[in-house]
């Protein structure tokens, strides 16, 4: 498990942010990219706003999104062409202002730097707003949070409940029985800046070696498509600020009532049953090959797989639930942390495989 912030920390972040935060709607046609030997490559909106500000990665992706560059190519002109880079983005910005439906751009800023270049229609769902909603639900219910962060790309609260518990039963090498304490644990998360939706994801925190995995059958996602179900474009952009908010208090109590609610102990068990018979399912292949095998379908790097691997061997139990136990501890040896939620659920799709596919990756020689 990442550890992430305190809680404390996490809560003084969020409100810092609160209060340094900038958004700005701005014409397509006025924002630029300006290069500098001696402050390197900014973003400038025009005669309206008059401001220039650094950009992060995220907001580096999003331009290039945007304009139609690819990725590769914007990447390789910002390392070695920046001026070059400059060049070719205003170019299709310029062209990109004559268009109606995408004239207008948010520019979302934070600390000097902007961090997002979205849609004037993007309705962002703030993570203050989010804390405030579910953080004394969080209270109420007696939840423990075990990790939280705020990076560039999003927020994360995840909490277990500390009532419920059950018994995973393994044999690791040594033909001794060993048991798991597991309890159900729910990773809340959201983005201010177009990276995924408003999420939360059930699954189960394992106490004693303090792994975290997360599965994908059982979650709520809000997008961020700033606008009432069925309407269109037009009304939204007529609604007042009041609806809006509205709409928005709306979105929040959706989101308490799912954490008051997320924590059925009947499904837990099932899901506890369903992992407990992956323990006897064992890897009957090369070991190595199925490790590498994994990280090819869940995309890890060579890295990642040599850490899966590790932690494989050094668990010694040979079968489905210790891989998938070796691939979410080897999330809490990562330095990323959005990465590391990423590799949390890769965690919960080892599980989820159909027996078929796990059977031809466990064979894998």
């Amino acid at each position: 498990m990442k550890a992430g912030r305190s809680l404390q920390e996490l809560a003084f972040e969020i409100e810092r942010q609160q209060k340094a935060k900038q958004d700005f709607i701005a014409p397509t046609s006025q924002i630029g990219l300006i290069h500098s030997p001696f402050s390197g490559t900014s973003l400038t909106l025009g005669k309206d706003i008059k401001q220039t500000f650094g950009i992060n990665n995220l907001a580096h992706g999003q331009v290039a999104e945007f304009t139609g560059i690819p990725k590769t190519y914007y990447d390789k002109m910002r390392e070695e062409a920046p001026t070059l880079l400059a060049e070719n983005v205003n170019t299709w910005l310029q062209m990109l202002g004559r268009d109606t439906k995408q004239n207008k751009r948010l520019v979302r800023v934070l600390d000097g730097n902007v961090r997002g270049l979205l849609s004037d229609r993007y309705r962002p769902l703030d993570n203050y707003d989010l804390a405030q909603a579910v953080l004394p639900v969080i209270k109420d219910q007696n939840l423990h949070i075990v990790s939280c962060e705020v990076t560039e790309r999003r927020l994360y609260i995840k909490a277990f409940n500390q009532d419920l518990a059950e018994e995973i039963m393994r044999t690791g090498h040594d033909h001794i029985a060993k048991k798991d304490v597991c309890s159900p644990v729910i990773c809340i998360s959201n983005s201010e800046v177009g990276n995924g939706a408003l999420s939360i994801i059930a699954g189960i925190f394992t106490k004693g070696c303090t792994n975290l995995a997360f599965f994908d059958d059982s979650k709520m996602r809000k997008y961020h498509i700033g606008k009432v179900t069925g309407t269109t474009d037009e009304i939204q952009a007529v609604l007042s600020d009041q609806t809006k908010r509205i709409t928005d208090a709306a979105v929040w109590a959706q989101v308490r009532d799912i954490v008051n609610s997320a924590f059925d102990p009947h499904r837990f068990k099932e899901l506890i049953g369903r992992i407990q018979e992956t323990t006897e399912q064992p890897i009957e292949g090369d070991v190595v090959k199925v490790v590498n095998l994994t990280g090819e379908k869940f995309g890890f790097t060579k890295a990642e797989n040599k850490g899966v691997l590790d932690h494989l061997i050094k668990g010694g139990d040979l079968s489905r639930y210790g891989l998938f136990n070796a691939v979410t501890r080897m999330s809490a040896d990562l330095t990323d942390y959005d990465r590391a939620t990423e590799v949390e659920r890769v965690g919960g799709r080892v599980i989820e495989l159909a027996n078929n596919e796990w059977e031809k990756l466990a064979k894998a020689a």
